[in-house]
């Protein structure tokens, strides 16, 4: 990088340090984030499909909220979460700044919830997979008249052990559905498969491979 790129990086600024939020350890940048948020949403509207989940940026620079996951292409970098719809398109994101300093509490069922703000009430669709998953956060979306659609981690709260404890032979299924219309099932593939949906009933079609 050559030395006068290295100096506009310098000198490049979004926010006013004598009047912002200094607390904040993303506030130098947080105008700009609720810009592309403002945009994304001015822009497009989602359909009734859309998930949550997380990427990370790649950086290798002294950052006290940089994240290390060696499941990633890219191991080291900023973790973004975010709201996105088919075919790709990104509605809405949220920079994690750390488990000690957090202006967005980021349990999973609030980090949800922050995501899903704006397009609750209107019948959209979630999708979510197990590290989010959860009755608590069923409910919250049914209470918005938003639908849930997700892996499941057996060891949530309040799960039903007749679902999660069943003995299941490959192929076999067994599901379960209260009242409010939440279902959760137990599917055995090679492993055991956790699932939960506000969308579905508990009669789950039998779907059998076509011989050639």
């Amino acid at each position: 990088m050559s030395r006068n790129r290295i100096e506009l990086l310098q000198n490049l600024h979004f926010v006013d340090k004598e009047t912002a939020d200094t607390t904040d350890r993303i506030y130098k940048i947080l105008s700009l984030i609720d810009t592309l948020n403002n945009s994304f949403r001015r822009y497009y509207s989602p359909k009734e499909e859309v998930c949550v989940n997380e990427s990370q940026v790649p950086y290798r620079g002294r950052l006290i909220f940089r994240q290390y996951n060696k499941s990633k292409r890219h191991k080291y970098g900023m973790k973004l979460f975010k709201l996105c719809t088919i075919p790709g398109y990104t509605c809405k994101l949220e920079l994690y700044a750390g488990k000690n300093h957090e202006q967005l509490n980021t349990t999973p069922k609030n980090v949800v919830m922050s995501l899903c703000k704006e397009i609750l009430d209107l019948g959209h669709t979630v999708a979510t997979d197990n590290w989010y998953t959860s009755l608590d956060l069923a409910n919250k979306l049914l209470d918005r008249y938003t639908h849930l659609v997700g892996t499941l981690r057996k060891n949530r709260k309040s799960l039903p052990k007749q679902v999660i404890d069943a003995k299941l032979k490959p192929g076999e299924s067994v599901a379960m559905e209260n009242e409010p219309g939440i279902t959760v099932l137990h599917w055995k593939d090679k492993r055991s498969v956790f699932m939960l949906s506000t969308k579905h009933s508990k009669g789950f079609p039998s779907v059998h491979k076509k011989e050639m």
